[in-house]
């Protein structure tokens, strides 16, 4: 309290991110479908959840050197007046990671880890670099290791993310915008995955859902018949498959029969599947 510039940095640093969120909330009420990305993610899940996190975390978004190092320089940080900001930092992180647990299930929310990862490795460098500092030949050889060790890991594991993730869902969501008027509301079947409505520029739901928050994948026939027929009575006029969900017209087939009886499939390619729905009976 007694310390006004650190109370007007925290102010300069949080209030553009709380602005932001405000801003784009009050976009998803007034905007319905339009929707509020992260919505419905404060929620614990199981520790199944958050190890997938800890792995992807340890071995993507930070590599595998890099988390090793960060560990180590946990345990041997020097002791401080600000010494321990970091460490805050970490434990805020990790509070965060498990109260907002289904919100953290895209890799981009743990990013704020890597500034914290970096600063605890090279601490750890610098600690195993004091204990053979007296050799040359071992800084060097240290180093040239520690590099390469990094270089070969990151590619290794970062190589799977240069790939094409989303192709089919740009394609489908150009081909809606091809197809459809621009009023239309449309449904996706898409993992939950906004990029269809992005590309198509069209508002609509995620397939499942529930008060416009993706449920995941469908528990039976009846589930998706019921949420189709909502969506439906709500104006939705287009459904959309892709590769992810092709699978669900086979596992479900009786859902498949209600498609076909209420629905024209207007395009299908190996990526994608487009219907328009028949107007719902009142």
């Amino acid at each position: 309290m007694r310390q006004p510039t650190l109370w007007l940095f925290a102010t300069i640093t949080i209030l553009p991110s709380i602005a932001w969120y405000w801003h784009a909330h009050q976009i998803s009420e007034k905007f319905y479908p339009h929707h509020f990305f992260g919505a419905g993610g404060i929620r614990i899940e199981k520790f199944s959840w958050y190890w997938k996190i800890i792995r992807l975390t340890a071995i993507s978004s930070l590599t595998p050197v890099l988390s090793v190092f960060a560990l180590v320089g946990l345990f041997v940080a020097p002791r401080g007046k600000y010494a321990r900001v970091f460490h805050w930092w970490l434990t805020a992180m990790i509070l965060f990671i498990i109260v907002v647990g289904y919100g953290n299930r895209h890799p981009w929310y743990q990013l704020p880890l890597v500034p914290i990862a970096a600063v605890f490795a090279g601490v750890a460098c610098a600690f195993i670099g004091s204990k053979i500092s007296d050799s040359r030949v071992a800084m060097i050889t240290f180093s040239i290791f520690v590099a390469i060790l990094f270089s070969v890991l990151s590619w290794l594991y970062l190589r799977p993310l240069y790939r094409s993730a989303a192709a089919e869902l740009r394609d489908a969501g150009l081909e809606l915008r091809n197809l459809t008027a621009p009023d239309a509301l449309i449904i996706a079947a898409d993992n939950g995955d906004p990029t269809i409505f992005y590309y198509a520029e069209r508002r609509g739901w995620h397939f499942l859902e529930k008060d416009g928050i993706y449920q995941g994948n469908p528990i039976d026939n009846q589930q998706l018949i019921v949420d189709l027929a909502k969506l439906r009575s709500h104006g939705a006029t287009y459904l959309v498959f892709t590769t992810n969900t092709f699978w669900w017209l086979e596992y479900y087939p009786d859902f498949a029969r209600h498609l076909d009886e209420t629905a024209t499939l207007i395009q299908a390619t190996p990526k994608f599947g487009i219907y328009r729905l028949n107007p719902a009976t009142r």
